[in-house]
C-alpha cells in the first residue's frame, strides 16, 4: 500500500521555478562577464581576456574563475530541472538510493535534493 506524503508540491514547484530563474540570471551574468559584455566592467567590453598588457594574467585568472562558477551554476540548474521533472513524474521527494521519503525539512532547505539525509551522509563519508 503506497504511503501518503504530506508535501505541498505546488509550493516546491514555485520554489524550484524561482531558483531556476535566479540560476539562469546568474549564469547569464557570468557568461556576459566572460564574454566582456558586463555593463559594470564596460571598460573591458570587446577586449580579449588574454590580451597582452598590464592586467592580462589577472583577467585570465578571473575568466577561469568565472568559467568554473558558470559550470557550477549549470550543474545546479540541471539539478533544478531534474527536480521539476520528478515533480511531474510523481517521484519528487523520494530518495534515489533507498526509495524512502526525503524529509520535508531537507526539501525546504534544498528543493532539488535527490537523496535523504542518511544516504547523502553515507555518500560523503
Amino acid at each position: 500500500m503506497p504511503r501518503k506524503r504530506r508535501l505541498d508540491f505546488e509550493k516546491f514547484r514555485e520554489r524550484l521555478l524561482e531558483e531556476k530563474a535566479n540560476l539562469e540570471h546568474e549564469l547569464q551574468r557570468i557568461e556576459d562577464r566572460t564574454a566582456g559584455r558586463d555593463r559594470l566592467n564596460s571598460d573591458t567590453a570587446g577586449e580579449d581576456f588574454d590580451e597582452p598588457g598590464g592586467d592580462a594574467a589577472q583577467e585570465t585568472l578571473e575568466r577561469s574563475q568565472a568559467m568554473a562558477i558558470g559550470e557550477n551554476l549549470r550543474e545546479m540548474l540541471e539539478n533544478v530541472n531534474n527536480a521539476m521533472k520528478r515533480l511531474d513524474e510523481g517521484s519528487y521527494g523520494i530518495c534515489a538510493v533507498c526509495a524512502k521519503d526525503i524529509p520535508k525539512a531537507r526539501l525546504e532547505i534544498m528543493p532539488s535534493a535527490t537523496m535523504c539525509t542518511d544516504c547523502r551522509s553515507r555518500l560523503t563519508s
